[in-house]
C-alpha cells in the first residue's frame, strides 16, 4: 500500500497565482483509499508580505485527493511529532523543523531536501 495509517505527511497547496499565500498542512494519515487520503493535523499559513508563518491552534481532519495536481505531498519520518512541528521563516527561507532533530528546507528556489540532525 502506498500510504498507511500513522504515516506523517506535509501537504503543500500549489500557488496558482503570484499573490497566492502559501498554505501547508502537517498531519498523520488516518486512512488512504483510491488516491484520497484522510489526514489529521495542523494548518500553517504563510503571510507573503511579512513572511511570517502562523499555525492554527485547532486540530483538523482533511481529505486530500493526491491525483488533483494542486498539491505537493511529502512523506515525513514516522517518528515525527506532529504537534511539535514548526514552520520557521528566516529572511527569505522557509523550513519545517521538529524538536531540533529534523529540518526540511521548503524554500521555493532551493532544493527541497530533508535531513536529520544529531
Amino acid at each position: 500500500m502506498l500510504l498507511q495509517s500513522g504515516d506523517k505527511l506535509l501537504v503543500v497547496h500549489r500557488r496558482l497565482f503570484e499573490r497566492d499565500s502559501s498554505r501547508f498542512f502537517v498531519g498523520h494519515v488516518e486512512a488512504y483509499e483510491a488516491g484520497v487520503v484522510r489526514v489529521t493535523g495542523y494548518t500553517f499559513i504563510r503571510e507573503p508580505v511579512a513572511g511570517t508563518v502562523s499555525r492554527k491552534n485547532d486540530v483538523r481532519t482533511k481529505l486530500f485527493s493526491l491525483s488533483s495536481g494542486a498539491l505537493m505531498v511529502y512523506v515525513l519520518p514516522r517518528d515525527l511529532k506532529v504537534e511539535s512541528v514548526q514552520l520557521v521563516a528566516e529572511e527569505s527561507n522557509l523550513a519545517l523543523t521538529c524538536d531540533h532533530k529534523f529540518r526540511m528546507d521548503l524554500s521555493e528556489w532551493a532544493h527541497s531536501a530533508y535531513m536529520r540532525i544529531g
